[in-house]
């Protein structure tokens, strides 16, 4: 009997052990989270604002010819980019290489025959009148096949600045009118961003301010300069157009792109860049029971979450203002958050 109560007990015990072996050799999971570091660019800075507005290119024009025919050539292409002096159509020149001609040999005979007048005015022979009469038909047929000289020259057109083409508004075969648009042609060596200002806010800038645009499809942020600002609101509404221009160098902003401009408010009167107070998207903060308002930090001594208490502030389009609570340099977690609690620990995932 006693040896089966020994039996059990042993039996027990190694049950017992065996479970304690078995929850010791399981390790937590880390929970997987991105991050962002906190910087001066996440700053709620009073001293600049933002404002919503869309890329337009810094120049378009519409080429046109300025005589009419058939258009013979059109060798481009819409999104084709064109150097300043290249082909982009040409017209039948036929019937302005015939004038041309014709005036041409209309000025040669009109020139010999005031040659000729003049030399026998010059010895006396003849009245003044006869050559002046000479003279002004002369005159007039050189101008007449200066004239047509032009029109033959513009049967070819070409571009007037380096660029891309927009539009496409003819094609090979149609009849040009003069001052019929042919093709649409844009630069992008310069862009600009174009805002809107009320009439509250159009008298805090002035040209010549420091701005900067973020442009979401790109995720990147360019520098620019206010350059211009309406003197004159928009039909009917207190709105003020204004235009940050910015270097395209390598053309990847293109015409129709929305972006987040930052302008320097040069009405505030502040002597120093210093950001007061941080933004982060707002689904990053969360509440306690208490009414507290936290977010989860990255504590990088043992690589886990750490709760951290902030106060928030005005709420924005693109996120929440903090007030206090955090630091530049500290890293906050803007995702797995709602599977934290204070020490889990973390991965974090690179982008």
């Amino acid at each position: 009997m006693m040896t089966k109560h020994f039996f059990y007990a042993m039996l027990l015990g190694l049950t017992i052990v065996s479970c304690a072996e078995e929850q010791t050799s399981k390790s937590i999971t880390p929970i997987a989270v991105n991050i962002v570091n906190i910087t001066q660019d996440d700053g709620v800075n009073s001293s600049s604002e933002k404002f919503p507005g869309i890329i337009k290119p810094i120049k378009t024009s519409n080429i046109s010819f300025q005589v009419a025919g058939d258009i013979t050539k059109l060798p481009v292409s819409l999104g084709d980019y064109v150097k300043k002096g290249q082909l982009i159509a040409a017209i039948d020149p036929s019937m302005y290489n015939a004038q041309f001609e014709a005036n041409k040999a209309q000025a040669n005979l009109a020139k010999e025959n005031f040659t000729r007048i003049n030399s026998v005015f010059q010895k006396g022979s003849i009245a003044e009148i006869r050559m002046i009469e000479a003279k002004s038909n002369y005159e007039q047929a050189q101008s007449a096949l200066n004239a047509a000289s032009k029109n033959l020259n513009h049967t070819k057109l070409t571009a007037p600045f380096s660029g891309y083409i927009s539009n496409k508004l003819m094609e090979s075969g149609d009849v040009a009118s003069p001052g019929m648009p042919i093709v649409e042609l844009i630069d992008l060596s310069k862009v600009q961003a174009i805002i809107s200002l009320s009439d509250k806010e159009v008298n805090n800038y002035k040209t010549g301010t420091k701005a900067s645009i973020y442009v979401p499809t790109l995720d990147k942020t360019f520098s620019g300069t206010l350059t211009e600002i309406a003197v004159q609101s928009e039909s009917r509404t207190p709105v003020y157009t204004a235009k940050i221009t910015v270097d395209n160098p390598d053309f990847v902003l293109k015409p129709g792109m929305t972006c987040t401009n930052v302008v320097e408010n040069k009405s505030n009167n502040l002597n120093d860049a210093t950001i007061q107070n941080f933004k982060l998207p707002v689904d990053v903060v969360s509440i306690t029971n208490e009414g507290q308002n936290f977010v989860y930090v990255v504590n990088t001594e043992n690589q886990t979450a750490q709760r951290k208490i902030v106060e928030i502030g005005k709420l924005y389009n693109d996120g929440i203002e903090i007030k206090s609570g955090l630091a530049i340099g500290d890293k906050v977690i803007t995702s797995g958050y709602h599977k934290l609690t204070n020490n889990t620990p973390i991965k974090i995932l690179t982008k």
